[in-house]
């Protein structure tokens, strides 16, 4: 319970616990779900995979091109489907042509480590050499050196291509890219194990970029980089063969060395390069290459051929496929290498999220250029950092599980689905506009259910204890039918109402008017209540409800759906146990003795249900029934009695001796009703209490007749053989009175009372 002190501040964050325990706990899942290995790759796998498929497909920068060697090529040259059998005199013509159309540099995506016979290389490398800047790749192999302990280690060695083609090349970098089964591919910018290898998008765009060279050098040393003397600080000096390489490797350094070296230079770009977009882009873009993971997603276009590329025939101009004109490659890359767009039988592919269903997928020079390409636009797929990542997960995780946890179960599931639908939108707009990857699985799919699932379970715990709280504090008041109804649905309370079969008990207590005057408040209240004890006591234990306590008045019932012989025996049962509790009663506080009470026991038709307006209503038991079993009490204190029945009682009991003490018509009633005295139980029943009534009875024959005298002498004769009693004494007194002055009118043997 709460206190009533609390401040309005302390009851806020009381209602405000459980809630956040919800927000903290989903937080915490979504964070060692996304931090932990499985969570990642799911993320790639799903996440990922998602945000690409709500992207689809992109337009790549119009300066990379696909030079393919495919099928279709090899039929339409008049050479066999081997590519890799093909004359390299046909590649050195192939790199006259591609620079003749004004490419800014060659990139070829095959392994040249065989010498061939004849003069083909020779050809090859003069063409490599006039062109100046051809990049040629690199293998990568794996090797085992032992260490001390045994364990061994391995490092990647580079394989260059055969030394004619070596000498003449403009630089030599390897493509390394990671077999994988998901459709995220992860590419290394700088090969660690190979010594930091810068690979061939870089190469090749550091090389692409030359025009911006000298200015990128010049802010780098600027911001106090750590570059040596030697870096190459012109266009000219890094174009010559051999120098890119090394200053491309200096570069790296200085980015590894300071962390903040990125954040310096792009605020000398945006200062200095306002006015030049182009080589702004350039800058920014070789910023971004050098700076962050050495390991970038690609970010894809779409599915195979989404690069713009030229079928190695009509580059030559030649066979059925040769072009009309040759293409315009001014200022373009040009990435020459195995297609599968014609050559399904080519293993040199990779599936990614755009591979077709056919069983298409990209090859590895389209993942080169598109690797390129991503440079180029500064923009491959970038993941947040681990502090963005983690903070994001357990804010929102935070946020989703407080909206659940205050929302109702249906609400909470909308807001739920409808934040997650938001949060997507937001993924989706920043992955669309800058490659920026919010991690999805975790924030849309698995935070916001587990918010729901959580908040839902939790109020369906505390409904739950809270209908059993409702329960145990309304059971103390009302019936356990009403309390059941009422757990489950309390917006009935009002109107909820119903007509049963049931028998009403009704007690009161002799003198409790001077009992409370000469007691004060205190004692009178514990008095009382260890008298209710003992009444309550024999009502529970015979299966009754109590219903209404008002002073020192209970009323209880047994409550059905029809007449139930064993229900009017259970409250005949607790009747004669409170009467006989009451006799031999002794208050633990006060120290008094006996506390007489009056019991009366009707049974009929009752609505039990809801009775007052406005804002106060008293669940109880009201109608005839109820009323006349209270008027019972005023029969008890005329005959002196104890404990008195109706007619409807007595008609259906078989096990308790029982004695007729007349009709009466009490007050505020049109009909009269029988009345008989309950004494006992048979089986608890002396001889004399059989004889006791039938007397009795024969007694009050004579008083319906109206014959007084005779009446008089049977109550008087009564009396001397049986004791003192309460009805006989009334009705001798009423014989005699009777015999001088008659009641008026014709008889009918009925007692009329003016009072209750």
């Amino acid at each position: 319970m709460i206190s009533a002190g609390k401040t309005r501040g302390e009851l806020t964050l009381y209602r405000m616990t459980k809630p956040i325990i919800l927000g903290v706990v989903t937080a915490l899942v979504g964070f060692l779900i996304g931090i932990f290995p499985f969570g990642i790759s799911l993320e790639e796998e799903t996440g990922l995979s998602l945000l690409f498929e709500l992207r689809g497909e992109r337009t790549p920068p119009s300066d990379v091109v696909v030079v393919s060697i495919d099928k279709r090529s090899s039929e339409a040259l008049g050479l066999i489907n081997d590519p890799k059998k093909w004359s390299r005199a046909l590649h050195g013509e192939l790199i006259d042509s591609i620079m003749d159309a004004g490419a800014t540099g060659i990139v070829f995506d095959i392994f040249f480590e065989e010498p061939r016979p004849g003069r083909d290389d020779l050809i090859f490398a003069d063409a490599v050499r006039r062109s100046g800047r051809v990049i040629l790749c690199q293998r990568l192999l794996a090797e085992r050196s032992d260490t001390p302990d045994g364990a061994g280690m391995y490092t990647e060695r580079l394989v260059s291509p055969i030394p004619v083609l070596e000498k003449t090349a403009f630089a030599m970098a390897p493509f390394p890219m990671p077999k994988v089964s998901l459709g995220m591919i992860r590419n290394w910018m700088f090969k660690t194990s190979a010594g930091d290898a810068p690979t061939i998008p870089i190469v090749s765009f550091q090389l692409f970029a030359a025009d911006a060279y000298e200015d990128f050098v010049a802010m780098l040393r600027r911001t106090g980089a750590a570059v040596s003397a030697d870096l190459p600080g012109d266009r000219s000096s890094v174009l010559k063969r051999g120098e890119l390489i090394p200053a491309i490797r200096e570069i790296h350094t200085a980015f590894e060395k300071d962390l903040d070296l990125k954040t310096k230079m792009l605020v000398l770009l945006d200062r200095d390069y306002r006015g030049d977009k182009k080589k702004k882009q350039l800058i920014s873009s070789l910023i971004g290459m050098y700076s962050g993971d050495s390991r970038k997603y690609l970010n894809f276009y779409g599915p195979q051929g989404s690069i713009p590329t030229i079928s190695y025939d009509q580059m030559l101009g030649r066979g059925k496929t040769g072009l009309e004109t040759a293409p315009d490659l001014r200022g373009k890359m040009v990435f020459v290498g195995f297609s599968e767009l014609y050559q399904p039988e080519q293993k040199d592919t990779f599936f990614t999220v755009f591979s077709r269903e056919d069983g298409r997928d990209i090859s590895g020079v389209e993942l080169a250029a598109t690797e390129f390409a991503n440079l180029l636009e500064d923009m491959p797929v970038k993941p947040l950092s681990f502090g963005a990542y983690a903070a994001l997960l357990l804010c929102w995780g935070l946020v989703v599980g407080i909206t659940c946890s205050m929302l109702p179960a249906f609400v909470s599931g909308i807001a739920a689905a409808g934040g997650a639908a938001i949060y997507l939108l937001f993924a989706y707009l920043q992955f669309r506009t800058s490659g920026i990857w919010y991690p999805v699985l975790v924030p849309v799919f698995i935070q916001p259910a587990l918010a729901f699932v959580g908040a839902v379970i939790w109020k369906y715990t505390d409904a739950n204890r809270e209908r059993q709280n409702i329960r145990r504090a309304f059971g103390y008041y009302l019936p356990g039918d009403m309390v059941d109804r009422l757990a489950k649905n309390m917006s009935g309370l009002r109107t909820d109402s119903k007509v049963v079969q049931g028998v009403c008990l009704y007690t009161d207590v002799e003198g409790y008017t001077s009992l409370s005057e000469t007691m004060d408040s205190q004692k009178l209240g514990q008095h009382m209540n260890h008298y209710y004890e003992i009444v309550f006591g024999p009502i529970k234990e015979h299966g009754g409800t109590i219903s209404n306590v008002v002073g020192d008045s209970v009323l209880a019932l047994w409550l059905g759906t029809e007449t139930d012989k064993k229900r009017l025996e259970s409250a005949c049962s607790a009747a004669l146990d409170i009467s006989g509790k009451m006799l031999a009663f002794e208050d633990r506080i006060t120290g008094s003795f006996e506390l007489p009470t009056r019991i009366g026991v009707h049974a009929g038709e009752i609505m039990l249900g809801n009775v007052g307006a406005a804002d106060h209503f008293e669940y109880r038991p009201v109608g005839d029934i109820v009323n006349a079993t209270t008027r019972l009490d005023g029969v008890n204190k005329l005959l002196a009695t104890r404990v008195l029945i109706s007619e409807s009682v007595a008609d259906h009991l078989d096990n308790f001796v029982i004695r007729e003490v007349g009709t009466f018509l009490v007050k505020g009633k049109a009909r009269p009703m029988r009345v008989y005295e309950l004494v006992c139980r048979k089986e608890n029943a002396a001889v004399q209490a059989q004889q006791s009534s039938e007397a009795f009875s024969e007694a009050l024959s004579f008083f319906k007749q109206g014959l007084w005298e005779e009446a008089e002498k049977k109550f008087s004769a009564f009396g001397k053989t049986f004791g003192e009693d309460g009805p006989a004494r009334f009705y001798l007194d009423l014989c005699n009175r009777y015999f001088n002055n008659p009641p008026a009118g014709e008889w009918d043997g009925v007692i009329r009372m003016d009072y209750k």
